[in-house]
């Protein structure tokens, strides 16, 4: 009787100890949600993109969006083993959080406040002359929404910073709206400040 008993005990244990090599802890998962946007004038004529309220040459003008994030979900699965996980070692194991996001962009859509060009009157749809610094490359603002690696947060903030490569004909005061459109079909809208591009 002695000898089941001992062989019992050591089954159960070698059995945990099988599992503790081999079961990863469980992912605390968080979701956030789209909670505001704001956009800055960004000057890139400089070593570096500065915000700016002063005057900006036209083809050295940015826009810095800035989009707040709010949390609105944890959920924080434990389990129950006789050992620390920290014996796990033979295991690879995934991250112990994942962030993402409760809705998604659906589009970004950049529009004119003032006449841009004989093209573009007040209220003109101007994102296609703007693009993203990506890897030294240049990139359409929708590759980079449509990107689920931009979704993978670990801040309250997030920021995008979109170039102006195609500037207006003249020079003149320029200001510009960004409409976030969701997947929960709300917007997010940001508008920049006046400013003189020269």
């Amino acid at each position: 009787m002695k000898a089941k008993v001992t062989i019992l005990f050591f089954a159960t244990i070698l059995t945990q100890l099988f599992m503790a090599c081999c079961d990863c802890p469980d992912t605390n998962e968080i979701q956030y949600k789209f909670e505001y946007a704001t956009a800055y004038n960004l000057d890139n004529s400089g070593e570096f993109p500065v915000v700016s309220e002063s005057p900006i040459l036209k083809n050295a003008y940015g826009i810095r969006l800035q989009i707040g994030l709010r949390q609105v979900s944890v959920q924080d699965r434990k389990h129950f083993s006789l050992f620390n996980q920290a014996y796990a070692v033979c295991c690879i194991c995934g991250p112990d959080t994942i962030i993402s996001p409760r809705d998604t962009i659906t589009s970004l859509t950049v529009t004119t406040t003032a006449r841009f060009d004989n093209g573009h009157a007040e209220g003109s749809d101007v994102t296609d002359m703007f693009k993203v610094l990506k890897y030294n490359k240049y990139i359409d603002v929708d590759s980079v929404v449509a990107n689920p690696a931009f979704y993978h947060k670990r801040t309250e903030t997030t920021f995008l910073e979109m170039y102006l490569l195609t500037p207006p004909d003249q020079p003149g005061q320029h200001s510009f709206q960004v409409d976030i459109a969701l997947s929960n079909n709300t917007h997010l809208f940001a508008t920049t400040k006046p400013i003189e591009l020269k």
